[in-house]
């Protein structure tokens, strides 16, 4: 319980530093630079301190194609975050919760009917914090929605996929290290392709610092993550995790002034009471 809490934290602060460093940096080479640290750290420590054992490529590929969902989740992401604001990543993140309900409903026979009260208010929630802000700051066009939902959805089946995984007993370092080089490489491709490749000449040495940092950051938030799924009873997991979007909403109002109306509030607060509703019901 304890590495979940700790990765909601550094989940959260990493979206704020993700959000700041946008500001001055191009998607794909951020990504690919940071990911090169925690790909770095995560294989360094895997060499060093564990005796890796041979893998199958039927289990290589269940952990690639987890960790593949994981990169289209967090490009889709930094893709609206860096014009947006945190508070719809907090928001579609809240709304990930009906898509893990969902697959626990089909393929592990819960009834459907246990989750649709949930699932009703989570929807009545999120329509109208949506109605709410259409003439706002915080106005996002369709676009950004369709490629929040496409986040929502890619991130709810990383996360399904990463916790079967675990459950084959895989090292969560080896996960975080296939994650984190398909990320890796994923970021050089695209950073050449837009033909920034001499960012890697200019920019190494200028935001080196500041993207350790963060790389440390995210290194920790995942291991956390992962170790917490491996340990904990995975509807105590979820559960504990819904406090991300919150801390996330509430960080975005103390790190870039980002105003929290009292209607928004409670639209949120309905959303959470349908998640807790969601994961009472199927407990």
């Amino acid at each position: 319980m304890v590495f979940i809490l700790l990765s909601v934290l550094l989940f959260s602060y990493n979206n704020v530093l993700w959000k700041k460093n946008l500001k001055a940096i191009s998607i794909p080479f951020l990504v690919a630079y940071r990911a090169f640290f925690t790909s770095t750290i995560s294989l360094g420590i895997l060499l060093v301190f564990f005796t890796i054992e041979t893998i199958s490529i039927s289990d290589f590929t269940k952990i690639t194609i987890g960790s593949l969902f994981g990169v289209l989740g967090l490009f889709c992401m930094l893709s609206v975050i860096k014009k947006a604001s945190l508070q719809w990543l907090g928001i579609y993140n809240l709304l990930g919760v009906i898509f893990t309900i969902l697959y626990v409903s089909i393929f592990d026979s819960v009834p459907m009917v246990a989750s649709v009260c949930g699932v009703i208010v989570i929807v009545f929630g999120f329509v109208c914090f949506i109605l709410t802000n259409k003439q706002t700051q915080l106005k996002i066009n369709f676009k950004q929605h369709l490629i929040l939902l496409v986040m929502t959805c890619s991130y709810s089946f990383s996360a399904i996929l990463h916790w079967k995984n675990l459950n084959s007993d895989f090292s969560p370092l080896l996960i975080i290290a296939n994650q984190e080089s398909i990320v890796f490489f994923v970021g050089l491709f695209f950073t050449f392709k837009n033909g920034q490749g001499s960012l890697f000449e200019t920019d190494l040495k200028v935001f080196f610092k500041r993207i350790v940092a963060m790389s440390l950051v995210v290194f920790f938030a995942i291991l956390f993550s992962f170790l917490g799924l491996k340990q904990t009873n995975p509807i105590i997991s979820s559960l504990l995790f819904l406090a991300a979007p919150i801390t996330t909403i509430l960080f975005s109002t103390l790190f870039f002034k980002e105003k929290l109306s009292w209607k928004n509030t409670i639209f949120i607060i309905i959303i959470l009471m349908g998640a807790f509703l969601l994961h009472f019901q199927n407990e």
